[in-house]
């Protein structure tokens, strides 16, 4: 984990003051740690887990927000990182069932009676993407269909990743959605 300076923004993003200006004070201090799960897998070729990681808070003196830095990846409001998301989206744009795109994401391994036949977290991440709150995306409003909404996150976000001729997509979209969270 950085320390407390290193991880600093240079900036609070709510008012825009500088954390460190030249002469002063420190603006942006640190304000503690905070626990947090982040679910998924950790590479697209990974096994799903659950794990715990602590996330830096600094308090801005100048506009009194609280501000939350973590790792690379993470969605603010999500259980599953970034990465775990554009995965889940890409393999369901590929035809995937939901079924095999839970079990390729979450590592949860009991389910409930209506788990057996889709997962509707990964209904809900489509209706998100639809809406452009996933990944600052824009939204989908020509009445596509799910899959097809999955379809263009999944080609955006292999595009932010600088997919390759050849590549697997599913792989560019994990890259990518880590580098949008």
């Amino acid at each position: 984990m950085p320390s407390c300076a290193a991880a600093r923004p240079g900036v609070c993003p709510c008012c825009g003051a500088a954390a460190r200006p030249l002469s002063g004070p420190l603006v942006v201090v640190g304000h503690g740690l905070v626990e947090r799960q982040v679910r998924g897998p950790s590479g697209p070729h990974e096994p799903p887990v659950q794990v715990q990681v602590q996330l830096r808070r600094y308090r801005c003196r100048a506009c009194r927000a609280v501000l939350v830095v973590g790792p690379q990846g993470l969605l603010r409001g999500r259980w599953y990182g970034g990465g775990a998301i554009g995965l889940a989206l890409a393999l369901y744009a590929q035809g995937a069932p939901s079924t095999h795109v839970r079990a390729c994401t979450c590592p949860s391994r009991v389910v409930g009676g209506s788990a057996r036949e889709r997962w509707v977290t990964l209904t809900r991440w489509v209706e998100s993407a639809r809406r452009g709150e996933l990944f600052g995306g824009r939204p989908y409003t020509a009445g596509l269909p799910r899959r097809a909404v999955a379809e263009q996150l999944m080609l955006l976000l292999a595009a932010r990743a600088g997919h390759r001729l050849g590549a697997a997509l599913s792989e560019s979209a994990f890259a990518g959605a880590l580098i949008a969270a």
